[in-house]
């Protein structure tokens, strides 16, 4: 009876993939910067455009929807070309901007309506 083994992987790798690099925390970071410097951007925009607070909360929902899609679509392409250190920190920065904005915001009007001083 024979012992089948698995073959040893081929040095090449697959082919019309380049190898992979690997994720380094500096280009996470960089990533999660740049999605978190997107949002912050879109907000200010909203804020800044319209005067009414109803209308600004609409145009920063709206101007999430371009902003999304840019780091879907800039995140896989990253990650598909073998740059996955950026291409995970634009998502890691994209998520943390969506839980995290919204509380901060909401502290800052709580803090400006409170009519206290720090």
């Amino acid at each position: 009876m024979s012992e089948w083994t698995v073959p040893p992987p081929s040095s090449q790798g697959r082919p019309g993939w380049q190898p992979q690099r690997p994720v380094r925390g500096g280009m996470v970071a960089l990533g999660a910067g740049i999605a978190l410097f997107a949002q912050v951007l879109a907000i200010g925009v909203g804020i800044l455009a319209t005067g009414d607070a109803a209308d600004a909360v609409r145009l920063v929902l709206i101007l999430q929807i371009p902003v999304f899609i840019g780091v879907l679509v800039a995140g896989v392409l990253l990650i598909v070309k073998g740059d996955r250190g950026l291409g995970i920190g634009l998502f890691i920065g994209w998520a943390i901007g969506i839980v995290a904005l919204p509380v901060v915001g909401f502290g800052v009007c709580v803090w400006a309506f409170s009519g206290t001083t720090v």
